[in-house]
């Protein structure tokens, strides 16, 4: 689905264009909370997205720093373009993440021999366009979400249990039904 800011880049979106509410996440494949996050994305949005409620925006932020920069590679595996695909090989990523993490080689075995998916060049210019999103935002760590354009700032990712985060993420969106 095209991306609302421009008409070029396209974002891993599931759910309805015109649903009334919209999440938003800025994730890295890298990140051991953005894997967290994923998980209880899939659990607790994907049925408010199934059901035509939530339009569910997922984009990837390219990071330089450690482990972070495996992920950013990871990425450039993903089909954006795709929502089933990319949201599919998303969560096949985050939930091996471990395996894969820790080295470029088992980065890339991962992507191309274990789960064959090809490299996506549209890639660059969307990590480029998520960054500056990014940054403008004065965002610093991943995951960040926002609900409507509002950024969730009781979400801790660190701090809170997977039951709290369930339980935050869904009472604000029953609030705004």
């Amino acid at each position: 689905m095209k991306n609302r800011y421009t008409a070029d880049i396209e974002y891993l979106t599931v759910g309805l264009e015109n649903a009334s509410i919209e999440v938003e996440a800025f994730v890295n494949l890298g990140c051991p909370y953005s894997a967290k996050f994923f998980e209880i994305a899939s659990e607790v949005i994907k049925p408010y997205t199934d059901s035509g409620h939530v339009k569910f925006v997922v984009k990837h932020v390219d990071r330089t720093k450690e482990q972070l920069l495996r992920g950013t590679v990871a990425n450039n595996y993903v089909d954006h373009d795709d929502p089933v695909e990319g949201f599919v090989a998303m969560k096949k990523l985050f939930q091996t993440q471990e395996s894969w993490v820790k080295s470029f080689r088992k980065t890339l075995e991962m992507c191309e021999d274990t789960l064959g998916l090809p490299e996506k060049t549209a890639a660059y210019e969307r990590g480029a366009a998520v960054l500056e999103d990014f940054n403008e935002r004065g965002l610093k760590i991943v995951p960040a979400v926002f609900i409507n354009g509002e950024h969730l700032t009781e979400y801790k990712p660190a701090d809170q249990s997977k039951e709290e985060i369930i339980t935050l993420l869904t009472e604000r969106i029953e609030s705004l039904k």
